[in-house]
């Protein structure tokens, strides 16, 4: 799909998280989206390092999985956009699927079933991170 048609705005349904999968975006391209769509851009790894506890040694983010959630969450509720597109997403997918002890599948299943969110949440990932159980009705490719 070209970016010129894409519509994150009319996403249904509304209170649930879709895929964009796009495999090589630039920033310029990412923020002209944005800005069309009326969008708060949010960087999952900037959002992290705020979040991070310099007192711990490790992120262990996989013992972690519901806080994650309610901090992607938690950037839609805080938004005065009507769209979320959160980016850098695929840093922690990674980290989930590199683990020998991975929780990913219960980490899609969980971010597949967050409804009522405050703002239509669009999460950027490269198309070799898509969930397999994920329906295609909220999925956009580019």
């Amino acid at each position: 799909m070209p970016i010129d048609d894409l519509k994150l705005r009319e996403a249904q349904p509304s209170d649930r998280p879709h895929l964009l999968l796009w495999d090589t975006p630039s920033d310029q391209e990412l923020k002209a989206l944005a800005y069309r769509e009326n969008a708060s851009l949010i960087s999952y790894r900037t959002h992290l390092i705020t979040r991070i506890n310099t007192g711990n040694s490790f992120l262990t983010l996989h013992l972690w999985l519901e806080r994650e959630l309610d901090a992607i969450k938690a950037m839609c509720a805080n938004t005065s956009n009507p769209v979320v597109l959160l980016k850098d997403l695929d840093c922690l997918i990674t980290y989930l699927r590199v683990r020998s002890d991975s929780p990913i599948t219960l980490f899609w299943q969980n971010l597949f079933y967050t409804r009522h969110l405050q703002s239509i949440l669009w999460i950027l990932l490269p198309s070799k991170l898509t969930p397999p159980n994920w329906d295609d009705s909220r999925i956009l490719r580019i």
